[in-house]
């Protein structure tokens, strides 16, 4: 005896495959995220130009933002860095070792996000997530083929751009933060090292080895126009926010130094000279997705 099965059931089986599995895709798309802004080339470079929170005396630190299309939920923020840490040694002392390049450090980043106000000024804060990163250290000196290119000593040689740097680019890309974004917004990161920072640490054990601490040797990156690593999103002011000790980060801005606020326009005299010496313009390199 043939068993024979009736298409009916069959017909509706197929039927509630395919609502089904049209409702999933509507609902990942719903909860697929779009990037809304983006000022970080691909692939990273060797390394970017930086300011670190210990060298620039600087407790926070980004730019304000302006974003393309119409996702603006649960943010999730992208920022380049760059590591000039050594396992052992010191880049301007050109005995920068990193023998275990495999080995990383781990250590709380905080990313800020903030309405503007008017006239560009800091609105609230509407959101703050922090995360311990696994960084790395930058590679170990090549003195033979960087000095014989023209580099300073103590740099390392990137085989991919051919260049040698003295600190290494990455990226760390935080959790998304559950608020809605306006089109415009200011976003910062925050991070302690020896001497700056929310809460500085102090003096601690690696403040007396030869590498020095990790956090002290870390720096977020930034970007020149010139180098044209804008490619979605605008940068609606040439002002930095930032909150410093160092009352030349604020370029003659009313920021009270020490405060959290915006610095005077990056441009004249004021990018080309200490502590920037920079082209005019300069912003942070972060990426924001959103949903």
């Amino acid at each position: 005896m043939k068993l024979r099965i009736s298409a009916k059931p069959v017909k509706l089986a197929a039927g509630m495959l395919l609502a089904t599995g049209a409702a999933a895709m509507s609902a990942g798309a719903a909860n697929a995220s779009e990037v809304v802004y983006n000022n970080i080339p691909s692939p990273l470079p060797g390394n970017f130009a930086s300011f670190g929170n210990e060298a620039y005396s600087l407790s926070e630190f980004g730019g304000l933002i302006e974003l393309a299309g119409a996702a603006r939920k649960n943010p999730k923020v992208t920022v380049a860095m760059s590591s000039w840490a050594c396992q052992s040694g010191g880049v301007y002392q050109d005995t920068c070792e990193t023998p275990k390049p495999n080995r990383k450090f781990k250590w709380p980043i905080t990313l800020n996000l903030y309405d503007v106000g008017p006239g560009n000024t800091v609105g609230a804060k509407i959101g703050s997530v922090t995360r311990t990163f696994s960084l790395p250290y930058r590679p170990s000196k090549n003195d033979p083929v960087c000095v014989a290119k023209g580099y300073e000593a103590g740099t390392w040689y990137d085989a991919a751009t051919n260049h040698c740097y003295h600190g290494m680019a990455f990226a760390i890309t935080f959790k998304p933060v559950h608020v809605e974004l306006r089109q415009q917004a200011i976003v910062t990161v925050s991070y302690n090292t020896t001497n700056h920072g929310p809460t500085p640490v102090g003096p601690a054990a690696c403040s007396s080895t030869s590498g020095g601490c990790y956090y002290d040797s870390l720096n977020v990156a930034i970007t020149e126009p010139s180098e044209g690593t804008l490619s979605l999103g605008s940068q609606p002011t040439k002002a930095l926010y930032l909150s410093s000790t160092w009352p030349a980060m604020y370029c003659g801005s009313s920021t009270p130094v020490g405060s959290f606020g915006p610095t005077a326009p990056i441009e004249g005299a004021c990018a080309s000279g200490s502590p920037y010496e920079t082209e005019e313009g300069i912003q942070p390199a972060i990426s924001v997705s959103a949903r």
